[in-house]
């Protein structure tokens, strides 16, 4: 018995040949061809499905399908990992690539499924399909998705959590609704461009004091910076949320976040020449239109900017 779950969409599927209303036992050719009939079903099942919505949310088809698995079951999720959707937006984490367990870490508990006493299995981390306007991830974007959603995995209490290496097929996607993609480039490949520090990270709340944990995404900006030209310099600019019933952070703590970002990149041992001015961006969008606060869109407010420029 299969359940095919998508978002919006649960089928279930059962594989087992009969004869009438017993179970077809006896193994031969009669058994086998049943099999292979019921299988091609299920292969066309999957086949046709297609998203009727943009964005991408393996976490919300993990809690579909972990909502009709049996304990000791097992969830095998087939997924590039590109999520688009909160709880784990890509689009809006920054160098989500340089601290994956911190951004797992970092989403609510309250946003992940229970999948005590069953089993997930991923397949195709990193492998969009074939005709896909994403880009295909290397090594390291690959290493960052498995360490991604193995410790999701291992927050949702799962009694096993495995990562199949590999792309799962070549079938074109039957879609027709397009999704937002997740951008894999670095300052490291050019030194010049922008890179986002992820605020719920970098920082406590309504704090300029860094945390620990964005100490690896820094250090790669830093070892990043030395390869750079003399001439080259690196800015930082604080942008903040405003929730409604709360203090608006205000251009202070913007610039203090900002400033803050870049004295931590001089200590790790960016060169000093390199290192520009601090300022404050206030909003990036308006993340209540209309006057309806909108979370998705206070996320992307929740950032330090760094933008690297080749000087003169």
């Amino acid at each position: 018995m299969v359940t095919i779950v998508a978002p919006g969409t649960r089928t279930t599927i059962d594989l087992t040949p009969m004869r009438g209303s017993e179970v077809e036992a006896n193994p031969g050719v009669r058994r086998d061809a049943m099999i292979a009939d019921k299988s091609a079903v299920l292969a066309d099942t999957v086949g046709d499905l297609a998203a009727t919505m943009p964005g991408l949310d393996p976490v919300g088809v993990l809690d579909q399908a972990l909502q009709s698995t049996e304990p000791g079951g097992t969830v095998l999720i087939t997924t590039s990992g590109f999520a688009t959707v909160a709880p784990l937006d890509l689009t809006a984490a920054g160098a989500w690539m340089s601290a994956p367990t911190a951004l797992a870490d970092a989403v609510d508990e309250a946003d992940l499924p229970d999948a005590t006493d069953k089993n997930i299995t991923f397949a195709g981390l990193g492998y969009p399909a074939v005709t896909s306007s994403q880009q295909a991830a290397g090594p390291a974007a690959r290493d960052a998705l498995t360490t991604l959603y193995t410790r999701l995995c291992e927050r949702m209490n799962a009694a096993s959590c495995t990562i199949v290496d590999g792309p799962v097929g070549t079938f074109e996607p039957t879609t027709t609704v397009a999704s937002p993609t997740v951008t894999l480039d670095r300052i490291a490949t050019h030194c010049v461009g922008q890179i986002d520090i992820d605020s719920n990270l970098a920082f406590s709340p309504n704090s300029a004091d860094l945390l620990p944990a964005i100490g690896p995404q820094l250090n790669q900006v830093v070892d990043s910076l030395r390869a750079c030209p003399a001439t080259a310099v690196i800015t930082a600019t604080g942008y903040s949320a405003t929730v409604p019933g709360q203090d608006e952070p205000g251009t202070d703590l913007e610039l203090a976040r900002a400033a803050a970002v870049l004295t931590r990149l001089r200590d790790l041992g960016a060169p000093s020449h390199i290192l520009g001015a601090a300022t404050a961006g206030g909003q990036i969008v308006d993340n209540s239109p209309g006057g309806a606060y909108r979370e998705d869109l206070a996320i992307r407010n929740r950032v330090v900017t760094l933008t690297v420029s080749p000087g003169i």
